[in-house]
């Protein structure tokens, strides 16, 4: 439905034009529409889902760049940390439903909006669920034993870190 005003705004975007940190604008909403209309994702596994679905649906409009993948990738990151952190990610009227603009396309929060809505306790939690993941994913790199150590080092001083700060509160 809104796969080709995203794929508009991908090319406006190369040509400098994309207004896509504006909520209701470029590629931003768009891909917000398209990958969050009518029904936002429960987990990132569906979010994952609808974006491959998507990038086949754009690559036939037209095949993508890389900077639209970039892009569109980019996108689906501030997304999944939305969905990872059960956010909403449409503005909302006081009586809960969807604000639409004069077309009448459902409104997005912005981009920035919704990477600034976290708390600290949000983000750190986001960042260890993030890690986790990637630790657990096919895909991730194999690491040499330097770098295991420096994982290692770094999360053994965060988690005496917290327990620090949990004593100190006891």
């Amino acid at each position: 439905m809104f796969e080709k005003n995203l794929r508009n705004a991908l090319s406006d975007a190369k040509a400098g034009k994309d207004m896509s940190r504006t909520a209701g604008e470029g590629v931003w909403a768009n891909y917000v529409r398209a990958t969050c209309y009518p029904v936002q994702s429960d987990n990132v596994e569906q979010l994952d889902s609808k974006h491959k679905a998507l990038v086949e649906e754009l690559n036939t409009i037209k095949e993508l760049s890389k900077e639209e993948k970039n892009s569109l990738r980019s996108a689906k990151s501030v997304i999944s940390k939305a969905v990872s952190h059960g956010t909403d990610v449409w503005q909302r009227n006081d009586d809960g439903s969807i604000v639409s603009d004069d077309m009448g396309n459902p409104m997005p929060k912005g981009k920035s909006e919704l990477q600034d809505a976290k708390t600290d306790f949000e983000r750190m939690m986001g960042f260890i669920d993030a890690a986790q993941k990637k630790w657990d994913s096919e895909t991730r790199d194999v690491f040499t034993n330097d770098e295991l150590n420096k994982i290692w080092a770094g999360l053994a001083v965060l988690a005496d870190q917290v327990i620090e700060a949990r004593n100190t509160q006891e």
